[in-house]
């Protein structure tokens, strides 16, 4: 078992070194691995799509600190150890919730998915998330705290499965406590995502209609869950519905558009519940995996598309193309994707 663990370990730093060589020289290299050779690359096609000169994160003009498809980019880049000026990020990023708190008071009041995004990106950074800034009493900020058991806006839910789901990963990104007597409990987020589940066995952004990419996000959430017998038959239901409404090339359709993301979360929800997107026969349509579909939105410089149709990258479905990339990569350890402890 010693010898497995060191083997195991020489690989990851051997794997790091090339990450960090491919960064610096533009050039991917080859390992063999599959899904470590297409992150990379994806990597490099990220870089050439925000045409980043020099290191990226430390340009906060052209890669502002704080966006969304910046915050995600810069958390997958710090997931693959790619080379990177992580320090400017976090430095930009914190100025960027000081700003915010003195301001207004605090990031989005009813929106807590940025905060639980930005949570996220701070801890993938290596930071800590409860003490990130300062408000406009100098008091430092926790926005843990603020973005989910005790979210200060009207109510968490105003934005509907979304809050649930990204506070649920939120905390157990690293397995948080929640005090006794704070507003939102760990229970009541669950239960509340659980009871908004659709008869088909989906999630919608709102109760009513299921959505491929909310349905994937919940299982992302409810995974840490699976022993709980309520938690495991949602689970059941949600994979169920997935894998009925899947198209016959192995994509997935959502509002009548078949795009990479979608397939990038539904890997990432299979990942977080230990199951293969590369073998389950629930996620395979005429011998296509989801995998594959997803590998039908890579093109030759390895960016990925938002639909079949584009011929050229996109960089919100490229920086979610490495988070499921990630996401593989990580399950084989037994973790998942946003697990940061």
């Amino acid at each position: 078992m010693k010898n497995n663990i060191t083997f195991k370990k020489i690989v990851a730093i051997l794997l790091t070194m090339l990450i960090v060589l491919s960064a610096c020289s533009g050039k991917p290299a080859s390992t063999g691995d599959e899904i470590f050779d297409t992150a990379n690359s994806a990597v490099n096609a990220q870089l050439k799509l925000f045409e980043a000169k020099g290191k990226l994160l430390s340009n906060n003009d052209s890669f502002p600190a704080g966006t969304s498809v910046c915050d995600w980019t810069a958390m997958a880049f710090s997931i693959m150890g790619v080379d990177e000026d992580y320090d400017a990020y976090l430095s930009s990023l914190e100025s960027y919730v000081t700003k915010r708190y003195k301001s207004e008071g605090g990031l989005h009041r009813s929106k807590a998915t940025e905060w639980h995004r930005i949570a996220l990106t701070v801890m993938a950074l290596g930071k800590n998330p409860e003490s990130f800034g300062t408000d406009s009493n100098g008091n430092s900020v926790n926005l843990i705290s603020d973005g989910t058991y005790n979210f200060g806006g009207e109510n968490i839910g105003a934005q509907g499965n979304n809050a649930y789901i990204y506070a649920l990963i939120t905390l157990d990104s690293k397995n948080f406590s929640v005090p006794e007597g704070s507003r939102y409990s760990r229970e009541y987020l669950l239960n509340e995502l659980i009871s908004n589940q659709e008869e088909d066995g989906g999630f919608g952004i709102i109760k009513g209609r299921s959505d491929i990419d909310i349905t994937a996000m919940a299982l992302q959430a409810l995974a840490p869950y699976a022993e709980k017998n309520e938690v495991r038959n949602a689970i059941d239901k949600a994979l169920a519905m997935l894998s009925s409404v899947q198209n016959d090339d192995a994509t997935f359709s959502n509002w009548n558009t078949t795009s990479s993301e979608s397939c990038s979360q539904i890997i990432i929800a299979l990942c977080a519940l230990g199951i293969d997107p590369k073998t389950d026969e629930r996620f395979i349509k005429n011998e296509k995996s989801v995998f594959d579909a997803f590998m039908s939105f890579r093109l030759p410089d390895g960016s990925f598309s938002h639909s079949l149709s584009d011929k050229e990258g996109d960089t919100i479905a490229t920086e979610q193309a490495i988070l499921a990339l990630c996401s593989m990569m990580k399950m084989r350890d037994g973790k998942r994707l946003y697990d940061f402890s």
